[in-house]
């Protein structure tokens, strides 16, 4: 079954099935222990269980709700990542300016790498 994250965690399937037969069963299992056909421990897993399996089809969606936002999201870039750990205070100044000149110098031989590599083949003629 495709997950599409615009209709949201729960759908109205999940509500429907849910209402339909999860509750119904809950409520006629609890009827039955009421008038003392059922035992407690009956009512307590069959409400365990139906809880429990609407429980993990909630997590199902939102683990693959989470994938396809997720590869939905583009790379942070070296800089990004860098200015969002010091604005959340996970680093500070000094180390952020520390990174930030490292990371600059980086880039900068980067570039001269690539500008090298293009002028060797007009050396080489």
């Amino acid at each position: 079954m495709p997950v599409d994250p615009e209709e949201g965690l729960v759908t109205d399937l999940m509500l429907g099935l849910m209402v339909a037969f999860g509750a119904d069963i809950i409520i006629l299992v609890g009827v039955l222990w009421y008038i003392g056909n059922v035992t407690t421990l009956a009512l307590v897993t069959t409400t365990g269980l139906i809880v429990g399996v609407f429980a993990a089809w909630i997590g199902w969606r939102w683990r693959a709700i989470r994938r396809i936002e997720s590869a939905d999201e583009p790379e942070r870039s070296a800089l990004d990542e860098l200015t969002h750990r010091y604005a959340t205070g996970e680093i500070s100044e000094a180390a952020f300016e520390r990174k930030l000149d490292r990371l600059v110098d980086i880039e900068d031989r980067t570039e001269r790498d690539e500008i090298d590599e293009e002028r060797a083949p007009e050396r080489a003629e």
